[in-house]
């Protein structure tokens, strides 16, 4: 005997109920997950998009006059003289302009030279410095000393903030 208290058009409401519960389940779990990759694809490309700053940055200041070691007009790659190193950092350092002219050039990020041989020692020549994520890049870099007329070898170690 049917039970009286349920007809068949409620029964029909119930099905179609459960099934648009089901649907509605299988679209939030699936939007949840496609928007998961989402933001994990972004995070990847603003991480990308950092090392692309450091690695700009980097090449910037490897061929700044400012800092490179030139000898008759030639300059050699990746090699920074040492008394141009320490009067820079000092310079930028101490002048507000100046560190607003080279803004431009480096943004916000922060430059160090790391002596390794002979002497260690650590110059820093830029530092800019905001919150946010940190992308570090290291060069090895030779270092000229003038008055010596020696190397020694080093490496640039960039910070980019943002």
């Amino acid at each position: 005997m049917p039970n009286p208290l349920l007809t068949r058009g409620q029964v029909k409401m119930f099905e179609t109920l459960a099934v648009l519960v089901v649907f509605f389940f299988f679209l939030i779990f699936g939007a949840s997950f496609y928007f998961k990759l989402q933001e994990n694809s972004l995070l990847r490309e603003l991480d990308k998009t950092g090392q692309l700053r450091a690695i700009q940055i980097a090449q910037k200041s490897l061929h700044l006059p400012e800092l490179d070691c030139s000898f008759v007009n030639v300059q050699r790659d990746n090699c920074f003289d040492v008394l141009k190193v320490d009067k820079f950092g000092a310079l930028v350092n101490a002048d507000d302009n100046a560190l607003l002219e080279y803004f431009k050039t480096f943004e916000y990020s922060t430059l160090t030279v790391y002596r390794v041989y002979p002497l260690p020692a650590t110059t820093v020549i830029y530092d800019r410095v905001q919150d946010g994520s940190i992308t570090v890049l290291q060069i090895p870099i030779l270092l000229f000393t003038a008055k010596q007329s020696d190397y020694g070898f080093g490496y640039l170690e960039v910070k980019v903030y943002g």
